[in-house]
């Protein structure tokens, strides 16, 4: 799929969506490639006089050599975020080609950041009057994304703090506790059991999601220096591209070191759902040691009343069995009740 923005006579962004064998307007400043097909990277290609890689060209461009400049053209691929609404958001590679004519952004996902700014630049022609500024305005677009995940991320950090240190202790409140933090459609959500299982799960998939947060970053903060090296008096010659751009790179490195900091905060969440998990192991381990210890004396008179020797004084006795039944329970509770005094139980 091709997206064209253009310029009309009065300044204002138009969109338009291209098959291959239409023309392209005049004066466009932003071509959007979203899953092309190869007839419409040919006709992208011919119009700009570039070479728009592939899609496993992308995946190996991004680690080996994610900058450079071909001709008049320089090529940036940047790894973003898609899927951020799923338990398991993807990074995906995104190519930006700044023309002479024409920014070009070659796509294999749709991010909410292309569509958020397309939507702002559409009701404001001013951000996207240029190919800078377009790609200016993208890369902003998707660092006010990034921001707002790592937000989420925070307050979801947050409540599972809670969830762990103040899980409910009595098993119906927990089973109530626990409906309300896990999906409707989970069977299993009722089972306290699973209160810890889940809780790692959810940590796991906050981790996953900083670190992915954290690639991306890096690779905006290495094109913004890339960027910032091409060629400064055509495309940051004006005051206020300047601040801008010196704004997006400070608003990188804070969102780095927040990212940073949430990474910290999921691994004390991770070490303190694991420690909670061996205090209550701990805890049931001790109910089967104080059970063991209060039934190991009235196990030891059974077992010697039980010895089948002929001379037991107690064998002849009238009163010897309700004896050692009243001896059985005292040996019983007597630990019990010592245990309670002593606080252990």
């Amino acid at each position: 799929m091709i997206i064209a923005y253009a310029l009309t006579k009065e300044s204002k962004l138009q969109k338009f969506e291209i098959e291959a064998d239409d023309p392209l307007p005049k004066n466009v400043v932003w071509i959007d490639l979203i899953e092309p097909s190869i007839e419409e990277e040919k006709k992208v290609e011919k119009v700009f006089k570039i070479d728009t890689p592939t899609r496993e060209e992308m995946d190996k461009i991004e680690v080996l050599s994610p900058f450079y400049k071909e001709d008049d053209s320089y090529y940036m691929t940047i790894t973003s975020i898609n899927k951020l609404d799923q338990d398991y958001p993807e990074g995906t590679a995104i190519t930006f080609i700044l023309t002479p004519k024409a920014l070009v952004t070659l796509r294999y996902s749709r991010p909410r950041a292309f569509t958020s700014f397309s939507s702002r630049a559409l009701r404001n022609s001013s951000l996207c009057q240029t190919p800078d500024l377009a790609l200016e305005g993208l890369v902003e677009s998707i660092v006010h994304g990034l921001a707002d995940s790592l937000d989420k991320t925070g307050t979801s950090i947050d409540q599972l703090l809670v969830d762990v240190f103040d899980k409910p202790s009595n098993i119906k409140d927990r089973k109530k506790a626990l409906k309300k933090h896990l999906p409707e459609d989970d069977n299993n959500s009722s089972n306290p059991n699973l209160h810890y299982t889940n809780l790692i799960k959810k940590v796991g998939r906050a981790g996953n999601l900083i670190s992915k947060i954290k690639e991306s970053l890096v690779s905006l903060n290495r094109m913004l220096i890339f960027f910032s090296q091409i060629d400064e008096n055509r495309y940051l010659s004006k005051k206020d591209h300047r601040v801008r751009f010196r704004n997006l790179t400070r608003e990188i490195m804070s969102l780095t070191e927040y990212a940073n900091f949430l990474a910290q905060r999921n691994g004390f969440l991770l070490d303190a759902t694991l420690g909670m998990i061996n205090v209550e192991q701990n805890l049931i381990i001790k109910v089967f040691t104080v059970a063991a210890a209060v039934f190991l004396p009235p196990t030891l008179i059974a077992s010697i009343y039980g010895m089948n020797f002929h001379h037991m004084p107690e064998l002849d006795w009238t009163l010897g069995y309700p004896f050692a039944l009243v001896l059985i329970v005292l040996s019983a509770v007597l630990p019990y009740y010592y245990f309670k005094r002593k606080d252990w139980l």
